[in-house]
């Protein structure tokens, strides 16, 4: 799933000119993305890992990436 990742955020940049800053993933996808980073995952860092928000929704038969203007924070407990 990394590679994918990589991939797809790779062909994001090169076709517009900048890196995405938000993957959608659906459940399935993510839980293969922190097997593949276990120790990121374990310490919550994913997002930070791969430079890009986390967007988790059941609607997202593939991953992909987009990116905003909006200015995307964690939750403070």
């Amino acid at each position: 799933m990394l590679s994918f990742v990589y991939r797809l955020a790779h062909t994001f940049e090169r076709e517009h000119g900048y890196r995405p800053n938000l993957l959608y993933l659906n459940h399935r996808h993510y839980r293969a993305l922190e097997a593949d980073l276990p120790a990121d995952a374990a310490r919550g860092t994913l997002r930070e890992r791969l430079g890009m928000e986390i967007v988790l929704t059941e609607e997202v038969v593939h991953p992909h990436v987009a990116w905003t203007r909006l200015i995307w924070q964690r939750a403070a407990g």
